[in-house]
């Protein structure tokens, strides 16, 4: 019997994923996590769910690994981590978010976060367990730099435009420092693009793939529209997602 890959992250990691701006074209290429489940030659669990932040992706991930009688049959764990400001909560036996958690600031969401990356770390290693983290989206650094709606007339328009009401240059240090606390707690040997800031060194996957995007117009630079929906949808394509296996495969 093949072990499993048990994944879960927001809307770059989702199987059944649709594009919000282009809702005519079909997405159901293979996405990252089945492709990288056939190179390990491994069954694919993928919880992901397009929108959802990172509390829901670390708690289903602890459910499924918590609720599993034998252990044994999971060979590899990864949460694709996504931006920190998203809110999530259960109602009535359902998962639902919010884009923007109304309590809380931009530290108190950092906090939250990197408690969720510890949390998992202690989780798969009191188990035992194989796990990679992954940060697929950017924590924190589109908050700063003021969130925008994507183009075109989508359902995520709405609402979705933020200025950044604090001194970004000043709170993005203070964010660094406190992603400095966690150096001597996560492993980064396990942790793919840690210390999540760039100036460090850090990374997101996503970033990887398209570029920068311009804080006035919203719109990415040097985007690799190989790997990518379009200019108006930064989701990966079809090579976007084999790209992602591969790049997540070659680091295991």
């Amino acid at each position: 019997m093949k072990k499993i890959l048990l994944v879960s992250g927001c809307s770059n990691t989702e199987k059944d994923f649709y594009s919000d701006v282009h809702p005519k074209l079909d997405c159901s290429w293979p996405k990252w996590p089945e492709i990288l489940a056939k190179k390990l030659d491994m069954d694919c669990i993928n919880l992901a769910k397009s929108g959802m932040g990172n509390e829901y992706i670390y708690t289903t991930l602890l459910r499924f690994i918590t609720t599993t009688t034998d252990k044994n049959k999971i060979g590899l764990v990864i949460p694709a981590w996504t931006q920190n400001q998203r809110k999530d909560y259960q109602l009535k036996g359902y998962w639902w978010n919010q884009r923007i958690d109304p309590n809380g600031d931009v530290f108190s969401w950092m906090r939250r976060t990197l408690d969720n990356y510890l949390s998992f770390q202690i989780l798969c290693e009191r188990y035992n367990l194989p796990y990679m983290q992954v940060q697929m989206l950017s924590p924190y650094i589109d908050w700063l730099n003021g969130l925008m709606p994507a183009d075109g007339d989508n359902r995520y328009s709405k609402g979705f435009r933020h200025t950044y009401p604090g001194d970004e240059k000043k709170d993005n240090k203070r964010l660094i420092e406190m992603i400095a606390n966690y150096d001597n707690l996560i492993n980064q040997k396990k942790f793919l693009g840690w210390p999540l800031s760039h100036e460090y060194g850090g990374y997101s996957l996503q970033k990887r793939l398209i570029g920068i995007r311009s804080k006035k117009t919203g719109v990415y630079k040097n985007i690799n529209l190989d790997t990518m929906i379009s200019n108006l949808d930064h989701h990966p394509n079809a090579k976007g997602h084999e790209t992602i296996a591969e790049f997540i495969y070659e680091r295991l």
